[in-house]
């Protein structure tokens, strides 16, 4: 349905059942579409990108959600990052990971530095961290900023 109407990526959740996670490897294949198998909310973010690399995801995101950052962040812990096992995830998987969740705008311009080639702006870089709006301040000068910087790495 997705490719259907345009898309060129699909992402499912690593914590999908496995099933699941064939079946959209085998819809991307059969409609030509790229899926991206996302680790988000794995007890052990390496040996989910790497089921999710062994069931045929052609993408890894690396994901730290936002309810998960701020509740452990409200509990008096650290919060956590993409970047903490960034390199980890990378190395475990021969497939592109992108990294995401939570990162400043220096922070995601940098992934490519871990092996990342794959740069997402989400929250607090272009939707606000707390409302569902656009963030404030120069989105397209930001914007501009991290395509010269991201390209700038070349062929990672």
């Amino acid at each position: 349905m997705m490719a259907k109407a345009g898309a060129t990526h699909v992402v499912v959740m690593a914590r999908a059942h496995e099933e699941t996670i064939k079946c959209c490897v085998k819809a991307g294949k059969d409609f030509g579409i790229k899926i991206m198998g996302d680790n988000l909310g794995c007890p052990d973010m390496v040996a989910g990108a790497k089921m999710l690399e062994q069931l045929g995801c052609d993408f890894v995101v690396h994901h730290i959600g936002f309810d998960e950052r701020r509740g452990i962040a409200a509990s008096g812990r650290r919060m956590p990052s993409p970047l903490d096992k960034l390199k980890e995830v990378v190395a475990a998987v021969k497939v592109p990971v992108q990294a995401v969740g939570g990162l400043s705008l220096e922070q995601a311009i940098r992934t490519p530095e871990y092996g990342a080639p794959l740069v997402v702006l989400g929250a607090p870089l272009t939707v606000d961290a707390e409302a569902f709006k656009t963030a404030s301040g120069d989105l397209e000068g930001s914007l501009k900023l991290i395509c010269e910087k991201v390209h700038s790495y070349g062929n990672v």
